[in-house]
């Protein structure tokens, strides 16, 4: 086969599973079509995966995990690249066995053995997985977080007479100490935490699988006593809409923005992601970098939103309410210092 270049075998890779951008959709179909090296690629890797077009078969059996787990055991996988032939010769010597099961087993067993094959490859085994298969993987991963997120408010609300979870604060008082363990409420953040101490989330819901700051600790029952706030900013990666007056934070009747990845534009003045004890919040003068860019959860090609009524949608540009509500600032502010408010009941802030 004619040598590809990891990037035009990532190229190939994303749009054989659909989730190349257009521009490089188009790309991979031209390379097919013009270079021999990446038409054999493309067969090789549709021959690879073809025993698992029959998967979706009404008639399918279900292969049981013991199955998969013997025959990943089986397998050397020093050599990546023979893993389907590997597979077959191992059902060649299955079958020279004696039979004393149903005739059931030999399909069985094929479907496990191609089961095993995606194991391998999605484990990265057979072909790398590229940075667009695994941001696809985060996006959808993200959604579903706030997916729970929105349930968990729900059930909130249902059981405390439709009030979002809410702690006590001021309008004016600092919404971006992120750890803080004073008394005063000096954290937007404090709000969702509500929902980990009183049981309705756990902790990891709140980490966008597509943030970076490494491995977090697990907090478990006892550690969650010792907390009135996510210990810092690595725990929580996403941005809730600003609640100034606890009184009126009910549960809104219609569909508006209640949370979404983390706010792009404050990144920087928090400070070191792991300590966020600063004593100043470094202020923003928003210019057109700032106004445009989009959250770094997702390499900033977008945010996942979630809005009061449960919707999750993977918004590519920041406003909302007909483009004239942009989430992540103030209506009408140019110099952010941590204490903002927002311009009215209707303009949407999410912070920190």
């Amino acid at each position: 086969m004619i040598t590809l270049t990891k990037e035009q075998k990532d190229i190939i890779l994303d749009y054989y599973f659909g989730c190349a951008p257009d521009d490089e959709a188009a790309q991979a179909r031209s390379l097919v079509s013009s270079h021999q090296g990446a038409a054999e690629f493309l067969d090789k890797l549709d021959g690879s995966l073809s025993p698992l077009a029959h998967l979706g078969d009404e008639d399918a059996h279900i292969c049981p995990e013991h199955l998969v787990g013997a025959t990943l055991e089986k397998l050397d996988f020093e050599d990546t690249t023979s893993a389907s032939e590997r597979l077959g010769e191992l059902l060649d010597v299955e079958k020279q066995k004696p039979v004393t099961t149903s005739m059931g087993f030999w399909r069985r067993a094929f479907e496990m053995a191609a089961i095993a094959a995606m194991v391998i490859f999605v484990s990265g085994l057979f072909v790398p997985v590229t940075r667009h298969m695994r941001a696809q993987a985060w996006k959808t991963a993200c959604s579903l977080n706030l997916s729970k997120i929105a349930n968990g408010i729900t059930s909130y609300a249902s059981d405390n007479n439709n009030q979002l979870p809410t702690v006590a604060t001021s309008p004016g008082e600092a919404w971006w100490k992120v750890g803080s363990e004073t008394k005063n409420n000096q954290s937007n953040t404090r709000h969702l935490w509500l929902l980990v101490q009183r049981g309705y989330l756990r902790p990891e819901v709140f980490v966008c699988p597509g943030s970076t700051g490494g491995k977090l600790a697990r907090l478990n029952g006892a550690t969650l006593k010792n907390y009135r706030d996510f210990p810092n900013k690595r725990y929580i990666s996403y941005s809730f809409k600003l609640i100034c007056d606890p009184t009126k934070a009910s549960l809104p009747q219609r569909s508006v923005v209640l949370m979404a990845d983390s706010n792009p534009i404050f990144s920087n003045s928090l400070g070191d992601a792991a300590n966020c004890d600063k004593s100043e919040f470094t202020p923003v003068k928003l210019c057109e970098r700032l106004m445009k860019i989009n959250s770094r959860n997702h390499y900033k090609k977008g945010q996942n939103v979630m809005f009061s009524d449960g919707a999750v949608l993977f918004l590519k540009r920041r406003t909302v309410a007909d483009g004239h509500d942009d989430i992540f600032t103030v209506k009408g502010l140019d110099v952010y210092r941590g204490i903002e408010v927002p311009s009215s009941e209707t303009d949407i802030f999410l912070v920190p």
